[in-house]
């Protein structure tokens, strides 16, 4: 293809959403990661309700944290789980907008790439609060790509976002008792 990035759209600065019941939104957004540092750029990964530390330490995170990749977790489990308490959510929820608003405050520190991972599911379940997400997207950096994942996306973030994927559910073979795969589903 003739041109430049300029030319074709711009770099970053983009507001993308993977939601819906299917398989591969993180697996997506890993793949996003994975590009963008091939291309020498930075990327950061955050996440919510990725389980207890020895959870988040295994396969993906691994290979983020290979590739100079920093990785968050904020919310050991959701609290639909039983693990976890409502309050503890929603403390770390707001701890993770904090964060967040922290991160985008300090320039020497930005990414050109931020995954969000299962941020949608914080959304819907009301542990992120829409209008607060909102005015933090407003505080995002201009040439910073955002992706944000997870079932569930609020209509404000479909309608603020510059892509949205909706992953679909055709066939599952965990509808078959076929649980999570190590090195496949996580």
């Amino acid at each position: 293809m003739e041109g430049s990035g300029e030319e074709m759209g711009g770099k970053g600065g983009k507001v993308l959403v993977h939601t819906g019941k299917g398989k591969g939104k993180t697996t997506s957004a890993i793949g996003q990661i994975v590009r963008a540092v091939g291309q020498g750029l930075a990327a950061k990964y955050v996440s919510f309700f990725k389980g207890n530390e020895e959870q988040f330490q295994r396969g993906t995170i691994t290979v983020l944290r290979k590739l100079n990749v920093p990785t968050k977790n904020f919310v050991r489990d959701h609290p639909g789980f039983g693990r976890t308490s409502e309050n503890r959510a929603q403390t770390e929820c707001v701890e993770a907008l904090e964060y967040l608003e922290e991160y985008f405050s300090d320039e020497e520190e930005i990414c050109d790439l931020l995954v969000l991972d299962e941020v949608n599911v914080a959304l819907e379940s009301g542990y992120v609060k829409e209008e607060e997400f909102l005015s933090l997207l407003e505080m995002k950096p201009d040439d910073l790509e955002l992706v944000c994942t997870g079932r569930g996306a609020p209509e404000s973030l479909i309608e603020e976002a510059d892509l949205v994927s909706r992953i679909e559910n055709v066939k599952h073979f965990y509808d078959d008792g076929v649980v999570q795969r190590p090195g496949y589903e996580y």
